[in-house]
């Protein structure tokens, strides 16, 4: 028999109710043809991933801070975003153990920004390298949905040198630092071997922002930086407030490496699969956090495959990564569970 639907609705994900493969197979056979049940089978399913890329796709996430924030930003980013990575570190001047900050052994101020991000990265470096796959950095006022980047991040190896984030084209191409962005475990290791010790390719001083910076450092020693959008064209990590987004989706187009699809409703440059918004403050953390993980609205529970279709270029997407996709082509959800309306049910 099938589980009550309310052991299905967990808010976080925690104590969801699992099936055994040999359930699955015993209801997806009592189910018969049923679209609605099938679509419960696969929903039941997709939970059960979910807690399987938390085990499997280690995200590390950092957040550049300074001492007076502890309190009023790093002890908030902890209790909405923050708390679905595998482990979040702040990356200030002072210990504060109560919030996660460690101190890098930086000057603090914005323009030691630069110097800062070196350091942290020096620190995962030493002491994260190995426990974990991809290392995500964001900003202070940035919103992530962290199980989404696990989602897109799964069946890329974090031993490919790779870089993702909002790819902007100017100032010799870079990931917007505001949207966030995420490393792999290879471009870490390039990146604190190879780029920082070699001042003629990664210079100490810069007369641009930390992200450019890091952008110019990681891809003259050979890291590719990924193409974040869907199968669809549309955006995953956004620099801008998402009321900014939807007033002019379009916004900010000339900047970047990638167009967004464009359709007749503001939404339609923004992914389902959304991972990242900016420059939000301290209530809007909270207010997201709200409508995106505790808001329910009856009958209306989209679905996604278990896998994410690649992106529109592939040609920064790893070989190996490129087979994976090919052999999810043979395993797609029909259409009927993946296409919702106003008036769809479940």
């Amino acid at each position: 028999m099938l589980p009550n639907v309310n052991m299905l609705n967990s808010g976080e994900g925690n104590n969801v109710f699992e099936l055994t493969a040999s359930q699955l197979r015993e209801a997806e056979k009592e189910l018969g043809t049923s679209e609605d049940l099938q679509k419960a089978v696969q929903l039941v399913k997709e939970l059960q991933e979910a807690k399987r890329l938390y085990r499997d796709v280690r995200v590390f996430c950092w957040v550049l801070m300074y001492p007076g924030a502890h309190d009023t930003q790093a002890r908030h980013i902890k209790a909405t975003w923050g708390k679905r990575c595998n482990k979040l570190v702040f990356m200030s001047t002072e210990d504060d153990p109560s919030v996660g900050a460690i101190d890098v052994g930086s000057l603090e101020g914005y323009t030691k920004l630069w110097n800062k991000t070196r350091s942290a990265l020096k620190y995962i470096y030493k002491n994260h390298l190995e426990e974990f796959e991809w290392f995500l950095k964001a900003d202070s006022d940035t919103y992530v949905l962290v199980d989404n980047l696990r989602y897109v991040l799964q069946d890329y190896d974090t031993n490919e040198p790779l870089y993702f984030g909002q790819h902007y084209k100017v100032y010799g191409g870079y990931n917007a630092g505001g949207a966030g962005h995420v490393m792999g475990r290879e471009a870490v290791r390039l990146f604190v071997e190879k780029a920082i010790p070699n001042h003629q390719i990664c210079r100490p001083e810069r007369s641009k922002g930390e992200d450019v910076g890091m952008g110019n450092c990681l891809q003259r020693v050979g890291v590719k930086i990924g193409d974040t959008r869907d199968h669809l064209g549309q955006g995953r990590f956004w620099q801008r407030h998402p009321a900014t987004v939807m007033k002019d989706p379009l916004g900010r187009m000339k900047h970047s490496r990638y167009p967004v699809t464009q359709g007749d409703s503001p939404q339609d440059c923004c992914s389902s699969t959304l991972i990242s918004f900016h420059k939000l403050s301290v209530e809007e953390l909270y207010m997201l956090d709200y409508l995106i993980y505790k808001v329910r609205v009856f009958g209306h529970i989209p679905i996604l495959p278990l896998k994410a279709a690649p992106p529109p270029n592939l040609n920064v997407v790893p070989k190996k990564t490129i087979e994976k996709f090919r052999e999810y082509e043979d395993t797609k959800l029909p259409e009927y569970m993946t296409e919702t309306t106003e008036n769809d049910t479940l």
